[in-house]
């Protein structure tokens, strides 16, 4: 697993990308692909349901939380949540 160090990371930017922009953007712009690409096939399949909101929301407090963890200097894996119900979906 590889991590990621991005000290620089404003942690309201990738939140903002992930709300904002098919719910998966601000995990691509840290450096999660992987986790980005899942987070965005299912909001947009959410979205066909009409539901495409709920998982902006989720996805953005949980790259709003990894964001915060990379800005204090700390590392991030791959696929790591900061919720944990996440681990569910994105495993290691």
């Amino acid at each position: 697993m590889g991590e990621i160090s991005k000290p620089d990371t404003n942690p309201i930017v990738p939140a903002l990308l992930n709300f904002l922009v098919l719910g998966g953007v601000g995990y691509l712009m840290m450096g999660q692909q992987k986790k980005g690409i899942i987070a965005i096939v299912a909001t947009m399949v959410l979205w066909i349901c009409g539901l495409g909101f709920i998982p902006q929301m989720i996805f953005a407090y949980d790259a709003y939380l990894l964001g915060q963890k990379l800005q204090s200097g700390q590392s991030i894996g791959e696929n790591e949540n900061g919720l944990d119900f996440l681990n569910s979906i994105f495993k290691d």
